[in-house]
Order: C-alpha cells, then sequence, then structure tokens
C-alpha cells in the first residue's frame, strides 16, 4: 500500500510574521521548500521524507533578513511545528552549535522526540516569568502550540523578547 499521508504546519514569526519560505530537511539530505502565507502559515507534504527533521524558515520581518530554524520527529506528524527565535534556540542547543550550521550538516537522524521535549520544556522554564506576565498560558508548547500573529499572547511575547547569538562564541542571550 501507499504510505500514509504525512504532514506539518505552523508559523513562522519572529515578532510578526515573516514573509519568504520554509525548508524541511530530512534525515537523508533530501528538502521541500514551500512560500509562507502572508500571516506567516505553512503547510508542507512530507510522506516520501525520512524522519527526523529540521525546518529553516527564511525571508524577511519588518524589513529586515531573518533565517530561523525548528525541528520535529515522526511523532510530530500530521501536526503543528512552529518556526520562532525560540524554537530556533531549541534546536541550537540539541545541536550544540548555531542551528543554521545543524540543518546545514544534515547531522541530526538521531534526533529524538525526548530531547526536543527536554530543550524546548527547559527554554519555557526560563522563560516562564515572561511568557506569563505577557498572558501565554504556562502550558504552551513552543514547538507545537498553533498560534496567530498580530494577535496571540505569543506572538506578543516575541515582540518583546530579543534573541541573540554571538558568532564568535556561539553563546545565545535572550533580552
Amino acid at each position: 500500500p501507499p504510505p500514509a499521508s504525512m504532514a506539518f504546519s505552523g508559523t513562522a514569526a519572529s515578532g510578526l510574521p515573516l514573509s519568504g519560505t520554509v525548508t524541511v530537511k530530512d534525515a537523508k539530505g533530501a528538502t521541500k521548500t514551500v512560500q509562507l502565507s502572508s500571516n506567516g502559515g505553512y503547510t508542507v507534504d512530507v510522506t516520501d521524507m525520512t524522519a527526523p527533521f529540521v525546518f529553516r524558515a527564511e525571508g524577511t520581518v519588518g524589513g529586515q533578513r531573518v533565517v530561523i530554524h525548528s525541528a520535529a520527529t515522526a511523532a510530530d506528524a500530521n501536526g503543528t511545528i512552529n518556526i520562532t527565535p525560540l524554537t530556533d534556540l531549541v534546536v541550537a542547543n540539541i545541536a550544540g552549535k548555531v542551528a543554521d550550521k545543524y540543518f546545514d550538516g544534515g547531522d541530526f537522524a538521531a534526533l529524538s522526540a525526548t530531547e526536543l521535549k527536554a530543550e524546548s520544556d527547559a527554554l519555557k522554564a526560563k522563560l516562564l516569568p515572561v511568557l506569563l506576565a505577557m498572558g501565554v498560558d504556562s502550558s504552551i508548547d513552543l514547538l507545537r502550540t498553533a498560534f496567530s500573529p498580530l494577535s496571540s499572547a505569543l506572538d506578543k511575547a516575541l515582540d518583546v523578547l530579543r534573541v541573540s547569538v554571538d558568532p564568535a562564541t556561539n553563546v545565545a542571550t535572550i533580552t
């Protein structure tokens, strides 16, 4: 029988919706690229691809070039995977290097759902006071909870949180 259909959808945003594309790369190096909608939304069919997956959203936000990443495993199939500066940081923490290099290198076949959950939960715990102050529900999953740019509490938090990475040390700072 043909393989079961497998797709991901979500939002790519960095304070405002990202205008550009999302590229998903699978464990074997195959890629698919889709255009983002005007609200930063995307859907990509990965039926013929091999989990796990790393995502790259690239384009512009408010006239500035932005490249951010996220990740998913087979357990996330047919679900939401957001791509934000926070998910980029989750990927970088798992990789132990800038998320851009992790995506480009393609060495993520061992990426597990356990790793994704642990890093996402650890980042959420660090940011929880800010997230709660911005009206974000404490049960939020930074990778998987669907949100709407320009109107949701998570988007408001993304408006005030800034993630910067020192290119010399690869150390991220959240302000």
